[in-house]
């Protein structure tokens, strides 16, 4: 009995330590307010530009519109991408569309995704939200930038990473949200104590692994005959990303880095809701858009200035290429951060 009341403990022990592991690698999201300014001249139109994210180098798109002319300074909007997508996603289609309209625009790789340094297929949200914070830190260092009128625009995930920068970031003055996907507790039960600290064991668990080089990756969407002919939402994301369908890019990864589970499992932006009573908020969402429940009901938890529009028969997918859908989201957008922003 002593010897497997031995083991018992080691084994409690052991999973206490891993829980633990778990629950210290959710990054905090620090907002530095120094940057060093580009000295390379950036033309109007698209730039790749470089920039630092906690370490590591950060690769994105900065779009500056074609009518600017030196010495004006220019509202900026930061989109913060899809989980797993790349800068040349929707991301960066809304950018440049944001663009067109006179904003200097900011469409970046998350560290781990796309161009960008960091381990490979990182979807943490709570990284990506210092990736944003990085992004905002970047964009104001620009003599080209209104740094008086920065927003943060968030599509499908980057909902997440955008909403939880945002209301800790005082530069940042409103925040729209594009098809917002932002159930991951929900979706992994995570909102029960028990499975959440399940969730940090797990996260020990793959970080100790990743300590040994092991970098464990979860496809992000199966391959399209494994689809279920039910699984609308697979379906849709499967008509966009895989090969061979429009929203392909060599760059992208089907993949979600399993240290990635705890921050998708834990950070939960509706705990939040009562930090922007001050800030205004902009919800779209597609009547046929998988994400529209919880996109609604987040928007519906908000007391300060808000506004949205559900677009008839869209999907959430949609929103990611047919101009149809994305225009009607970026000029709501926009005439909302006039008024408010």
């Amino acid at each position: 009995m002593q010897i497997i009341g031995a083991i018992v403990i080691t084994l409690l022990g052991l999973v206490g330590i891993l829980a633990l592991i778990g629950r210290v690698s959710v990054e905090r999201l620090t907002i530095s307010k120094q940057a060093t300014p580009t000295n390379r001249t950036l033309k109007n139109g698209m730039n790749r530009v470089e920039y630092d994210s906690k370490g590591k180098t950060i690769v994105a798109n900065l779009f500056i519109p074609e009518d600017y002319k030196d010495g004006e300074k220019r509202p900026a909007i930061i989109v913060a991408p899809a989980a797993t997508a790349v800068k040349e996603h929707a991301s960066g289609f809304y950018a440049e569309k944001f663009s067109k309209l006179g904003y200097i625009t900011l469409a970046f790789d998350p560290r781990g995704i796309g161009e960008s340094e960091g381990i490979e297929a990182d979807c943490d949200p709570y990284h990506h939200a210092n990736d944003v914070a990085s992004s905002v830190t970047y964009l104001s260092s620009l003599a080209q930038v209104d740094s008086d009128k920065l927003m943060n625009v968030g599509v499908c995930a980057g909902a997440v990473s955008a909403t939880y920068e945002t209301f800790q970031d005082s530069r940042v003055k409103a925040l729209g949200l594009v098809v917002p996907s932002i159930d991951g507790p929900e979706r992994t039960r995570a909102t029960f104590f028990l499975v959440r600290w399940v969730f940090y064991v797990l996260g020990g668990i793959f970080q100790t692994l990743r300590v040994f080089g092991i970098n464990l990756k979860m496809p992000a969407i199966p391959p399209e005959d494994e689809i279920a002919d039910d699984n609308h939402e697979m379906k849709d994301l499967a008509n966009y990303y895989l090969e061979g369908k429009v929203g392909y890019h060599p760059r992208w990864v089907n993949g979600i880095g399993a240290t990635s589970l705890v921050g998708v499992s834990t950070l939960s932006i509706f705990n939040y809701a009562d930090q922007y009573d001050n800030i205004p908020v902009y919800v779209v969402s597609g009547e046929n858009a998988y994400s529209l429940d919880p996109g609604m009901r987040f928007y519906n938890s908000l007391n300060g200035p808000k506004d949205s529009i559900v677009l008839e028969e869209a999907t959430h997918g949609d929103f990611y290429w047919k101009d149809k859908y994305a225009d009607q989201a970026v000029e709501r957008i926009d005439s909302f951060f006039k008024k408010h922003a």
